[in-house]
């Protein structure tokens, strides 16, 4: 019934005359057959997939980020789902795209910091996906973007390593990344005090 209706409603909100309701209704109607039980499951899957694209022609990282985002992100739970890991790479880099221009609208980096700890999980996908090609340094660069350790212990666990030893040079560039990640973690525990400080300061000052 949910699918009826969100198809019914697609008949009046026309990409031409109402592109951002048409965007919104297409990701509700992907969604909804992606929580399909009757018919085909891989067609009810294909179908929620060409939903989720054609929601991303309006929602696009440079005008609607946080819907861009959020559409994205749908999309990407469904080639994770199916092992299509290029075609998961390719989504996840238009979510990153949308966090990154997110964060420039950031008026803090505290801001900019939540921005990117909600986003986490794209970075950690698009890691375990490039993991999973066997394109260990393609990985390394999403970790050096977000700077975040769990990211890090993620690229050295053998079981989603499986063609043998990791290389000294890759071995090499994590030990970096650790360094540079205990740095930047002290670096933001600081400047979240001295924002505590303010706040309480101008409270005692009222």
């Amino acid at each position: 019934m949910a699918i009826a209706s969100l198809q019914l409603a697609l008949m009046v909100y026309t990409k031409q005359d109402l592109p951002l309701k048409w965007a919104e209704t297409q990701n509700n109607l992907a969604i909804a057959y992606g929580k399909k039980i009757i018919g085909d499951k891989a067609e009810n899957l294909e179908t929620a997939i060409t939903a989720f694209q054609n929601s991303l022609q309006i929602f696009t990282p440079e005008n609607l980020p946080i819907e861009c985002l959020t559409v994205s992100h749908n999309l990407d739970d469904l080639y994770f789902q199916k092992a299509e890991w290029q075609w998961a790479i390719e989504t996840y880099k238009i979510a990153i795209k949308a966090v990154k221009i997110s964060c420039s609208w950031a008026i803090t980096e505290i801001r900019r910091q939540e921005i990117i700890s909600q986003a986490i999980t794209i970075y950690y996908c698009i890691v375990e996906s490039y993991i999973n090609l066997g394109q260990i340094d393609k990985a390394i660069e999403y970790v050096e973007l977000s700077k975040n350790r769990t990211l890090v212990e993620l690229i050295t666990n053998r079981d989603l390593y499986p063609k043998g030893n990791i290389s000294s040079t890759i071995i090499q560039k994590l030990d970096r990344l650790r360094r540079e990640i205990t740095i930047e973690e002290k670096r933001l525990a600081i400047e979240q005090n001295n924002h505590k400080l303010r706040v309480i300061t101008e409270r005692e000052r009222l």
